[in-house]
């Protein structure tokens, strides 16, 4: 009898300790699912359907760890059943605040641009860095505000004070530097390459040595749009004033951080239409011959407004076809690369077969492209002879399977690498709300998009630019009936009901 006591009294321990390890681990799954949940409702990504999904299973789940604690089994199997699901919230807590971190830091309302000043001399002079300019004079740019920002660097580097001399343009700077009338020259580092592509200062990136580059930080503010705020009904519905939208897709010629103002090289359109689904892309060449914001009346490539800012590049295009574009995406090439490595590469249509030497060969038809090779790819325009039209044709292309494959499970399996990428190569000013709300409203109607691709022509010519006045530079005149076209594309997807 004193036997059998003693062995209820021990099933009795073992199983109050069952019981209390199980409410133990219970109590930490409802904690976790708490958090997560109030942290999904301030971010309203998810439809009301799948708040109450969520809820509801929650609710079950524990009601029946309740009635499973009678038997030991059972409570043995929920509480092992805790440890998983409490495993799993852990998961999901750190992708879904990582998630809104990165996304808030990509779409700040103080946008960070950078612009990247070189100090440069002629390749034959004795000074090899920064403070070997001691006693020089240097020219610059009237009026750059950049430039006054290194030479006030400049001043507390060497140790011999330096005299500046101010130019009216970068030409009248650089043929300073090259006649010797100027020892040194400060200037925006994405020059160089632009003189060099001029016709008479061929090989000016060889006739000089950048001592040093110096990057000079502005912040600009954003001003977020004023929308109303959406009910959550279902099906759930975006408000009429983000139903459609344009985007304006950049592609900066840098290495490097996202932040820099330099020549954009993608300039892309993406006129998006929510409630029919519809995506229609529009692509205008870098050479492209158009009116700058802030030129007055002065004409430019559309590639160098980047040097000014992605609001002159916009301000440019909405010139050009007469819309108003809401929000802008800028990726540089060294994060497109990296991206689409970590989503394991992208099948991209080609219309022609062409090679890119040293990088790889491309058939006609879809081809597994890694991040290098969709880089060369996007980037190729000598192969064809529609030039830098095909090249826009072909950077639409890899938008396209970007896209795809970013709505794949590869996505998931590589979210926390992709989320460090766009960190530091991915910059806009659509506000994470407003991406959030996208999202949910993709997961409420799991709408199939059609994507549909335009390209705009022009004609090759020769005229003096607004960036580089007093030398002619190869343009190409914008085709009016391809603008007109344009134009009317975008109202049309615009207006679809």
């Amino acid at each position: 009898m004193a036997q059998t006591q003693k062995s209820e009294r021990e099933n009795k321990k073992k199983k109050g300790a069952i019981h209390f390890i199980v409410w133990i681990l219970t109590a930490i799954q409802l904690i976790l699912a708490a958090v997560l949940f109030v942290k999904l409702s301030v971010m309203r990504i998810l439809p009301v359907k799948y708040m109450v999904a969520y809820a509801v299973f929650f609710i079950v789940l524990n009601a029946l760890t309740l009635v499973a604690l009678k038997k030991k089994p059972i409570a043995v199997f929920m509480g092992l059943l805790s440890i998983v699901i409490s495993a799993g919230l852990i998961y999901g807590m750190t992708a879904v605040f990582k998630l809104d971190a990165t996304l808030n830091k990509v779409s700040s309302d103080k946008r960070l641009e950078i612009v990247q000043m070189a100090v440069l001399v002629l390749e034959d002079d004795s000074a090899h860095y920064f403070a070997d300019i001691a006693g020089y004079e240097v020219g610059y740019i009237d009026g750059d505000e950049a430039a006054n920002e290194l030479m006030t660097q400049v001043d507390e580097a060497v140790s011999a004070p330096v005299s500046y001399s101010s130019y009216a343009n970068v030409i009248f700077l650089v043929n300073a530097l090259l006649d010797g009338s100027e020892e040194a020259v400060v200037l925006n580092n994405a020059y160089i390459d632009i003189i060099s592509e001029l016709e008479d200062y061929t090989g000016f990136s060889e006739q000089v040595r950048v001592l040093d580059i110096i990057e000079v930080e502005t912040y600009v503010d954003v001003e977020e749009p004023t929308t109303e705020e959406t009910t959550e009904e279902e099906p759930f519905k975006l408000s009429s004033d983000e139903d459609t939208f344009i985007l304006y897709i950049s592609g900066i010629d840098v290495w490097g951080g996202v932040n820099v103002q330099s020549r954009s090289d993608v300039n892309i359109l993406a006129v998006v239409n929510t409630r029919t689904g519809h995506i229609q892309l529009i692509n205008t060449p870098r050479d492209y011959y158009v009116t700058l914001p802030n030129s007055g009346s002065s004409k430019d490539k559309l590639t160098h407004a980047g040097l000014y800012g992605v609001d002159t590049s916009m301000g440019a295009l909405e010139n050009l076809y007469g819309i108003e574009i809401d929000y802008f995406v800028r990726m540089n090439f060294s994060g497109f690369e990296s991206i689409i490595d970590t989503l394991g590469g992208i099948d991209v249509y080609s219309e022609y077969d062409f090679t890119v030497e040293p990088i790889k060969h491309y058939t006609e038809g879809y081809n597994h492209l890694t991040g290098l090779e969709a880089l060369a790819f996007a980037r190729e325009r000598h192969a064809f002879a529609a030039g830098d039209n095909q090249r826009g044709k072909n950077q639409m292309a890899v938008i396209q399977a970007m896209v795809q494959k970013l709505a794949s499970k590869e996505f998931l399996y590589h979210y926390d690498e992709i989320l460090d990428d766009l960190e530091d190569c991915f910059q806009t000013d659509m506000p994470a709300d407003f991406i959030y709300s996208l999202v949910r409203y993709q997961l409420s109607n799991e709408t199939e998009w059609k994507i549909d691709t335009f390209s705009v022509t022009g004609y090759d010519s020769y005229a003096v630019t607004y960036s580089v006045p007093g030398v002619e530079a190869y343009v190409m005149l914008p085709n009016e009936d391809d603008i007109a076209e344009a134009a009317r594309l975008i109202e049309e997807t615009l207006a679809e009901k």
